[in-house]
């Protein structure tokens, strides 16, 4: 039997992680190699899925293989940027920490809630409505994911090739009319995914507490001073009932 770490899908993501240090490697010496390095691996992202069902390899460890290396290289890309345009690090590093931050909130929402991969029907049932359409309409979510990785790869191309094109068509246009709205509507997607999986963690906190008597709660129930009885009172109010009875 072929262990876990040998999988076809596997060995893809592996050769990810490599193209992804060369490309990191090169990326202020030769921009040439860093872009197309970096493309091969996001290519390796379609390939190891395609790997994963068609030999029947799926796995926990390719999953989290998977979903870690598409976040850190990213990340990594936008680290770049941040060097290559000081101007806008910012900017650059709210997007890097929005898509940091929500799909480990989401990953870790839908994972600990026993309801499967976060892009399953089951996962995404009680969602709000931007996932369940982000993720349930397959062109949508590839165009997003897609637009946003290369609005990432063409700032990278344009600050060695501010004049890249390809024929007629600049690279400059595609990012500003093609690439740039789906980044933009990724990082809506980014902002929802976050809410939602920080709500759903909040609310079965909040159950648990309940259910399982939490004990701070039931400390602060100890500590509150217990009713008693006014005896007097009741004594008086008694007499004057029976008086107006008389």
């Amino acid at each position: 039997m072929v262990h876990v770490a040998l999988f076809v899908p596997n060995l893809i993501g592996y050769m990810r992680v490599l193209l992804l240090y060369v490309c990191y490697a090169t990326a202020m010496t030769n921009w040439k190699v860093s872009t197309a390095c970096y493309i091969l691996s996001f290519a390796g992202d379609l390939v190891d899925g395609w790997a994963a069902r068609k030999f029947d390899q799926s796995s926990q460890f390719g999953y989290v293989l998977d979903m870690v290396t598409d976040r850190c290289a990213t990340s990594g890309l936008i680290s770049i940027l941040c060097g290559l345009y000081p101007d806008y690090i910012p900017v650059l590093l709210y997007f890097q920490m929005a898509d940091l931050a929500s799909h480990w909130y989401h990953v870790y929402s839908t994972s600990t809630e026993g309801s499967g991969h976060h892009k399953t029907k089951e996962a995404l049932e009680s969602r709000n409505v931007v996932l369940r359409t982000y993720y349930g309409y397959y062109y949508l979510f590839a165009y997003l994911c897609a637009g946003a990785e290369f609005t990432w790869i063409a700032l990278y191309v344009l600050h060695w090739a501010p004049d890249f094109a390809i024929g007629p068509i600049t690279l400059s246009f595609v990012t500003r009319f093609g690439f740039a709205p789906a980044c933009l509507l990724k990082n809506v997607v980014n902002i929802a995914q976050f809410c939602s999986a920080a709500q759903n963690i909040a609310k079965r906190d909040a159950a648990a507490r309940r259910g399982a008597g939490d004990p701070v709660l039931r400390t602060e129930r100890r500590a509150q001073p217990k009713r008693t009885p006014n005896r007097g009172r009741a004594a008086a109010i008694g007499a004057r009932r029976a008086a107006k009875a008389s």
